[in-house]
């Protein structure tokens, strides 16, 4: 019996090695597949069309804490309008408000000059359903449903364009109290509020020292989204624009800076802002700040993020749009 033990011990070990092995070489595998040879692509004439393709013409957005990526957010809620029953804005600390962000985002039909395949145009669809829990007592709070169409174009390397078709609505209610109930409960009473957006966007991007002629100092994007709800229907259906119907508008805007080591294996350093507003929250900005340490040195691809976040703004949680908060959160992510 005791060989046994000895042998089940020994047997941990070597398992335990095995799990740290294989974390330690997961920073390596977005680094290889930058390198990994496109597939589903064919040649037309002076251009090449890739049917799917994971490397965009249109960056994301690395302080947008509703962009599409693979993220978990571990936050620390220093306020918050939702109360929760956990004492947070009465003095007691907490430590427990998680996000999952987990997502994907492709670009079908992407055509690039062979000259030159950072440009081009491309058909892009993006589709991340943010998971929102909190612990001591409340799990799962709300779950989003955000997608879009768009129509990205690079017509030079300092500058990308969209245009894009942009829907969010919330799949389940908050797990407030509720009447004389003093434990959280698993669906919304007031589940005629759901919001839900049909938005258009017109969306640019910038780098500015791209000027420069220094590749060395290209390390500032700047960009902006300007977004509005147009009334009537598509193939998807009559859009939406609830609770408040006549909120047409929302503004987004912000800026990027990443440092990159000599050696491209060892990627860099990013920090991050982003602010937007919207008419449904007459106009309150929203801040995120965010920054930390970036992987491979692959701007507008697939890329790792380990950092810090720090937003102060409307709730990120859909059905709370007009509730604020704020928080600071370490945050892993992959950019999709």
């Amino acid at each position: 019996m005791m060989f046994g033990m000895q042998k089940s011990s020994k047997s941990l070990k070597i398992m335990k090695k095995v799990y740290i092995l294989l974390i330690a070489l997961l920073p390596f595998i977005p680094v290889h597949s930058q390198k990994t040879s496109p597939r589903f692509s064919y040649s037309i004439g002076s251009w090449d069309a890739q049917i799917v393709s994971f490397d965009h013409l249109y960056p994301t957005y690395l302080a947008d804490p509703l962009g599409i990526r693979l993220e978990v957010s571990i936050q620390h809620m220093l306020y918050s309008d939702m109360d929760f029953e956990d004492q947070i804005n009465k003095g007691g600390g907490y430590l427990g408000n998680y996000m999952i962000n987990p997502g994907v985002r492709a670009s079908f039909l992407k055509f690039s000059p062979k000259s030159n395949p950072k440009l081009g145009i491309s058909f892009d669809l993006g589709v991340t359903i943010p998971l929102i829990m909190r612990a001591s007592n409340n799990d799962l709070i709300d779950v989003d449903g955000i997608y879009y169409f768009a129509i990205a174009a690079k017509p030079t390397e300092w500058l990308s364009l969209r245009f894009s078709k942009h829907h969010i609505s919330t799949h389940i209610g908050d797990e407030f109290s509720y009447g004389d109930v003093s434990s959280p409960i698993d669906f919304d009473p007031n589940i005629t509020q759901l919001p839900v957006r049909d938005d258009f966007f017109v969306s640019a991007a910038a780098r500015p020292l791209w000027f420069l002629h220094n590749p060395q100092w290209d390390i500032l994007q700047v960009y902006g989204d300007f977004g509005f709800f147009l009334p009537g229907g598509d193939f998807m259906g009559t859009r939406k624009n609830k609770p408040y119907y006549e909120a047409y508008f929302n503004f987004q805007g912000g800026a990027e800076l990443e440092y990159y080591f000599k050696n491209r294996f060892f990627g860099g350093f990013y920090s991050a802002v982003n602010v937007s507003a919207y008419q449904m929250n007459a106009y309150a900005p929203n801040i995120s700040v965010t920054g930390g340490y970036i992987f491979p040195q692959e701007r507008n691809s697939r890329r790792l993020r380990i950092g810090f976040n720090y937003y102060n703004g409307r709730s990120l949680s859909n059905q709370f749009y007009n509730r604020k908060e704020k928080f600071i959160a370490f945050i892993v992510g992959f950019d999709i």
